[in-house]
């Protein structure tokens, strides 16, 4: 049977989840195929399945995004960065890619409850088509940072609900990333600090974003303390005013 013509059948055989699932699977093993003829590189079988996952539930993750602010008014500004409560301290990470360059940054900035940065750093990844690993990295170097620092206790916050929920159990760990979200629950109940890993929107975590654009373009991963980079100081002052 022709891919065409099985496409057709399944469709009408499948529900629309399996579907959907059915097709990125595909689209992943033609991907490992041409990475096999234009890179020589092999893809393990459960990296393939997992990479469609992430892939999939990325989707349908945008799709109930939209769905909710469309029904928000318009007219209602976006949420902005709450300054911890004392004696807390929070933990902005964030992954940046850059497609054209095929480099990523990670940044990681740690404020205290009057919005005062304690330490900030960002450092230079490989990039990769999986944004959820980044993302976990990301983590891990931000709770690193506040152990570097003596942080006892720290609220550490992510934009990726799905990193954040495999942190938390939440969800099932998936093959990609699993040992990397291992490591860090791992570090997480060894640590004599006190962490909380929390998801917060893409508004909530500008500045952290904006640090890690900033060394897409610079390999040397810098770490400033109790100061930030002049180039997200305009993020900052704005997240205390709120």
């Amino acid at each position: 049977m022709e891919f065409s013509n099985l496409s057709i059948h399944l469709s009408s055989t499948f529900t629309k989840d399996e579907f959907e699932e059915w097709v990125v699977l595909c689209w992943s093993i033609w991907l490992a195929r041409n990475h096999l003829i234009f890179c020589h590189t092999i893809s393990e079988p459960h990296a393939i399945v997992a990479r469609a996952a992430n892939a999939v539930n990325s989707y349908r993750d945008n799709v109930l995004q939209r769905g909710t602010n469309k029904s928000i008014n318009p007219k209602t500004p976006s949420p902005g960065w709450q300054s911890p409560p004392l004696p807390w301290y929070k933990v902005n990470i964030n992954a940046a890619v850059s497609s054209k360059e095929a480099r990523a940054g990670i940044g990681m900035l740690i404020r205290n409850s009057q919005g005062e940065v304690m330490a900030a750093s960002n450092c230079r990844e490989i990039s990769t088509d999986n944004i959820e690993f980044l993302e976990a990295l990301a983590i891990q170097k931000g709770i690193q940072l506040a152990k570097d620092i003596r942080s006892v206790l720290a609220i550490t916050e992510s934009n990726s609900l799905n990193v954040v929920n495999l942190i938390n159990n939440k969800i099932h760990n998936r093959c990609e990333v699993g040992w990397l979200i291992s490591n860090i629950q791992e570090a997480l109940s060894s640590s004599k600090s006190t962490f909380q890993v929390n998801h917060t929107p893409r508004s909530c975590n500008e500045a952290a974003h904006h640090l890690a654009k900033l060394v897409i373009c610079n390999s040397k991963e810098r770490v400033w303390l109790e100061e930030a980079p002049t180039e997200i100081s305009a993020y900052i002052c704005k997240d205390k005013s709120r």
